[in-house]
C-alpha cells in the first residue's frame, strides 16, 4: 500500500472508532463494531429466510451427572444410586434429583431426553462434540459453534444487536475447551459478543455487563441531530478514503459505519442489557446470583432480537467435573483448587435459574420462538469412586429441552437399570444440533468453507429428535 494511501486508512480507521468509542470486543479480537459488521456482511450475502426463531444454550461445563439430575436409579445399589433420593415430578412416574426440586415442578413445560451418547470421554474432544458437531482433535477448535453459524446463516432477529452471544464466567483454565463456543474456522467476524461475570463468586456483578457494553452507552447523550453530523462526517471520511484507495476494497464501507451507529444511536442493545428495566419479582424468581441473572439477561436478549444465547456456567470449563465428590467437598470457593465443588454448590443456583427460565418463556409466550437448550459434554460413571466422586461418561447423558414449538411433557430414550447405556432411542449430539438448526431455519447440509478454500458441511450426521416435532 502506498505511503499516502495507509496514512488515510490508519487516519479512517482512528476517526471512526474514537467516535464510536469502540471498546466493544468481538470474541476478545479488539476489532471496532464496525469492522465486525463489515466482516459478517463479506462472509455472508444471504440469511435463511426470514425466521425470528432463538436458541438460549445453557452450557453445563464439565459434564453433569444423569443420576444427580434427571436420571436416578433409586433401585440400584448404593454405590450407584449415589447420595441423594428421588423426588416425583409433573409428569406421572417420572422422577429427577432431590436436588432439583423447582425444576421438578416445570417438566410438564419441557422435555427430558435421557439417551445422549457418543464414543468419548475426553473434555476437549466431548465439548467440541456437542458445540460443533464434530469431534474435537489436537486441543483445537476448529470448527463453528452452533452460535456462530447461527451467526453466519441467520444474523440477528432485529438490527442493531448481535446474532451471537455469550454469557460465561471469565475463562480461568482450559482456555482451549472455552474456545469451542467460538467461530472456528468461519473467522471473527462470527465470534459472539462476550459478557463475563466473575467466577468464583455466588454475586451477580452488573458492572461487567456495564464494562462489556462500554460502547452502547454513547446513545444516552445522542441526540438525532448529533447523530446526523457524525453520519456525515464519516460519510466524508469514508469517501476521501475510497477515493485514493485504487483497489476499491473499502468499496461499501459507508453501510457497515451506518450498521455501527445505529447499534449505539438507536439503544437497542444497550436496552436489550440493562437489567433494571427488569421488576424486583422478576429478578428474585431468577435468582440474585450470577447465574440466575445471566439467564434473565439471555431472556431479555433473545426477545429483543438475539438470534442465539449460550451460557456457560464454568470458569474452567469443569464446574460438574465431580471426581473428588458429589456433595459439597468444602474445598475453597476462591476456585484454587477448581470450581467442581459438588451438587450441594452448582445444583440450587442451575435449579432455580432453569426453572425461571421455563417458567418465563412460557409466560410470556416466547415459548415457540425461543427453544431452550440444557446440556453438558457428557454425562458420569455409574459407578461412584472411592472419594465420593463420579468419573466421565460419555456413554450416556442426560439433557432437557423446552420451548422452540416442541412437544413437551415427555420423557425421550431410556437408560438401562445402572445408568451406563441407552436401552432405547440413542440420541446423538448432532441430533440435538439438527433439532436446533431446525427452529432456527438452518439446513445442516450446507456447508461452509474454510480458509483453505475446503467445504465442510454445517453437520456431519444427525436429524432432528423426532419425538419432539
Amino acid at each position: 500500500m502506498p505511503v499516502k494511501t495507509r496514512f488515510v486508512e490508519q487516519s479512517r480507521r482512528r476517526t471512526r472508532r474514537g467516535f464510536l468509542q469502540s471498546s466493544l470486543l468481538a470474541g476478545g479480537a479488539g476489532l471496532a463494531l464496525d469492522d465486525v459488521l463489515r466482516l459478517r456482511a463479506q462472509a455472508s450475502t444471504e440469511t435463511q429466510g426470514k425466521s425470528d426463531t432463538a436458541v438460549i444454550q445453557i452450557w453445563l461445563g464439565g459434564g453433569p451427572s444423569q443420576f444427580e439430575t434427571f436420571d436416578p436409579k433409586p433401585q440400584a445399589p448404593s454405590e450407584i444410586r449415589g447420595p441423594y433420593s428421588p423426588i416425583g415430578t409433573k409428569l406421572p412416574g417420572i422422577s429427577f434429583c432431590e436436588m432439583i426440586p423447582k425444576m421438578a415442578q416445570i417438566v410438564d413445560r419441557a422435555s427430558i431426553v435421557r439417551s445422549v451418547t457418543h464414543s468419548t470421554n475426553g473434555h476437549f474432544v466431548g465439548s467440541h462434540w456437542c458445540a460443533t458437531g464434530y469431534p474435537g482433535i489436537a486441543e483445537r477448535a476448529t470448527h463453528p459453534s452452533a452460535g456462530a453459524i447461527a451467526s453466519r446463516f441467520r444474523g440477528s432477529n432485529r438490527s442493531g444487536l448481535p446474532g451471537y452471544v455469550l454469557l460465561a464466567d471469565e475463562q480461568t483454565k482450559n482456555l482451549q475447551i472455552g474456545e469451542v463456543m467460538g467461530p472456528g474456522h468461519l473467522g471473527v467476524q462470527h465470534s459472539p459478543f462476550s459478557v463475563f461475570q466473575d467466577p468464583f463468586s455466588d454475586d451477580f456483578n452488573p458492572q461487567k455487563i456495564r464494562e462489556a457494553t462500554a460502547s452502547l452507552q454513547l446513545a444516552d447523550d445522542m441526540t438525532v441531530e448529533r447523530a446526523e453530523d457524525r453520519r456525515s462526517l464519516l460519510a466524508g471520511v469514508d469517501r476521501l478514503a475510497r477515493n485514493v484507495d485504487v483497489t476499491g476494497s473499502i468499496d461499501g464501507v459507508d453501510q457497515f459505519t451506518r450498521a455501527a451507529l445505529e447499534m449505539v444511536a438507536t439503544g437497542e442493545a444497550r436496552r436489550a442489557f440493562d437489567l433494571n428495566r427488569e421488576s424486583n419479582e422478576t429478578r428474585d424468581m431468577y435468582g440474585r446470583h450470577r447465574w440466575g441473572q445471566m439467564a434473565l439477561l439471555a431472556r431479555r436478549l433473545v426477545e429483543a432480537g438475539v438470534t442465539f444465547v449460550t451460557l456457560n456456567t464454568a470458569p474452567d470449563s469443569l464446574s460438574w467435573d465431580w471426581h473428588r465428590n458429589i456433595v459439597n467437598d468444602h474445598r475453597p470457593s476462591d476456585g484454587s483448587q477448581g470450581p467442581n465443588r459438588g451438587m450441594e454448590v452448582t445444583g440450587p443456583p442451575m435449579d432455580q435459574m432453569v426453572s425461571a427460565l421455563v417458567t418465563d418463556l412460557h409466560e410470556r409466550g416466547l415459548d415457540r420462538k425461543v427453544l431452550l437448550v440444557v446440556w453438558g459434554e457428557f454425562g458420569r460413571t455409574p459407578r461412584v469412586n472411592k472419594t465420593g466422586g463420579r468419573d466421565h461418561w460419555g456413554s450416556l447423558m442426560s439433557i432437557l429441552l423446552a420451548g422452540g414449538g416442541l412437544k413437551v411433557g415427555q420423557v425421550v430414550g431410556a437408560s438401562n437399570e445402572k445408568g451406563e447405556l441407552p436401552v432405547e432411542r440413542p440420541v446423538s449430539p448432532g441430533d440435538v444440533l439438527a433439532t436446533m438448526y431446525r427452529h432456527l431455519g438452518i439446513d445442516p447440509t450446507q456447508e461452509t468453507i474454510t480458509p483453505a478454500g475446503r467445504p465442510v458441511p454445517v453437520l456431519p450426521e444427525g436429524a432432528p429428535i423426532y419425538e419432539l416435532i
